[in-house]
């Protein structure tokens, strides 16, 4: 089985009744013993378009709220709206009777989509400032053996190698980089579907990371999502940034193109630093 069906595999959720879903997290999407945001955000995605009279969903916004085990969860979906050119609803993440993460969703479908096309992003100038085989592979075990996240080894990861920070010397001046974070992703199988776009939207280290060093657990607070398109190819560029951070905490934006440079989604996420004065302080 391929990275794309293992992916789909990990998204299959069993229906109890017309707007309930339950769903053991697949640990091949963990980090440590917590599933991964990313992932977490595609089961909620797959539990929206299950219920909602409309294919895809084109615009969400994620909240996570309290930390989830490895444990069963159940997926209680509310419609809001449903339309003739869209609908929407949200989607409790429940475990343990409590509300963990909440996903509200707008879905319409691209097939019967129409309007003008213009201020088009393109690819950004990094994207030809190394060729692909410069970039290295996303892989934390030489800081230490064993710490790469489950979910990174789900696909294929590489980052630019300016943002290579797990590599540098210990002691290397930090001023010189951005908080940012460059990306080619490629689960083999398939071309990217929305769910894998949602996974995407929160797959590379905290861009603080690049700038800063290792900072420790970096949680999600908040992600928003929009899928522009569905991706002609397999492979994806992805581009993450940071320009700010206030009393710790960050907004991580990130933009996903495909290889023909179609603009397929954008994410904002607000992100906190744990600790922040103790780390960073002395920076």
């Amino acid at each position: 089985m391929n990275h794309f069906e293992k992916f789909q595999e990990a998204l299959e959720i069993e229906q109890k009744s017309e707007n309930t879903f339950t769903l053991i997290p697949n640990t091949n999407y963990f980090v440590g013993n917590t599933p991964h945001g990313g992932y977490l955000m595609a089961v909620m995605h797959r539990a929206l378009t299950n219920v909602l009279p409309h294919s895809t969903a084109i615009s969400s916004s994620v909240q996570y709220l309290d930390r989830i085990d490895p444990e069963p969860i159940t997926l209680e979906v509310e419609t809001f709206k449903a339309g003739r050119g869209s609908s929407s609803g949200i989607v409790k993440l429940i475990q343990n009777n409590r509300v963990c993460t909440t996903f509200t969703g707008t879905c319409s479908d691209f097939n019967h989509m129409k309007g003008f096309d213009g201020l088009e992003t393109a690819l950004p100038k990094i994207f030809n400032d190394k060729d692909k085989s410069d970039y290295v592979a996303l892989n934390y075990d030489e800081i230490t053996k064993g710490f790469t996240p489950s979910f990174i080894h789900q696909l294929e990861c590489s980052i630019h190698p300016d943002h290579v920070w797990w590599k540098r010397e210990k002691n290397t001046d930090s001023s010189q980089y951005d908080a940012r974070c460059s990306a080619y992703l490629k689960m083999g199988g398939g071309k990217p579907d929305q769910f894998c776009l949602s996974f995407y939207s929160d797959i590379l280290p905290p861009v603080v990371c690049n700038k800063y060093g290792a900072l420790g657990w970096v949680p999600t607070i908040t992600l928003t999502t929009h899928i522009r398109q569905l991706p002609t190819t397999e492979d994806i560029y992805a581009d993450f940034k940071a320009t700010d951070i206030n009393k710790g905490y960050f907004e991580q934006d990130c933009n996903l193109w495909d290889l023909n440079g179609n603009l397929v989604a954008s994410s904002r996420q607000l992100t906190r630093i744990l600790k922040s004065e103790e780390k960073l302080s002395q920076q």
